[in-house]
């Protein structure tokens, strides 16, 4: 579920996100349909989704996901978190994925989610994932 798409620039955000990169509909469907919480980044760059569900130890979860296309049949998936140091801009990556295909499977996709619910779980990493990923996160 999406705990803010009520609101005017979310619902924006993925209906644009939506035309421009034929896998961000596919994520957003998935993710409006998932039971776990999801926010949605309404500002910044490509399509951006942030775990609201609580870790098992308690603490909150970090995990983020964005999709961003650099360029037509090209599309990039980062996994990171953000600096808990205020003011800061850095982000510790988890790794990603470079697609050339127009889909993913909806069990790929799926699998991200749930290794973004996990907090970065390192069990639940996703096949396809590389951790040497030479792509800097765009804002």
């Amino acid at each position: 579920m999406i705990q803010n798409q009520a609101q005017p620039a979310v619902t924006e955000k993925l209906r644009a996100e939506s035309q421009a990169i034929p896998l961000a509909g596919a994520v957003a469907a998935a993710v409006a349909a998932s039971a776990d919480p999801f926010e949605v980044e309404a500002g910044g760059t490509g399509l951006e989704i942030s775990a609201r569900a609580p870790l098992p130890n308690g603490i909150p979860n970090r995990a983020r996901m964005k999709i961003f296309s650099p360029k037509a049949a090209h599309t990039l998936v980062f996994f990171y978190k953000k600096s808990l140091v205020p003011y800061s801009r850095d982000r510790y990556s988890y790794g990603g994925l470079d697609l050339r295909a127009p889909r993913v499977e909806p069990q790929e996709i799926a699998a991200w989610l749930d290794f973004l619910t996990s907090g970065f779980n390192p069990d639940k990493r996703p096949e396809k994932l590389r951790r040497a990923f030479p792509y800097e996160i765009p804002e």
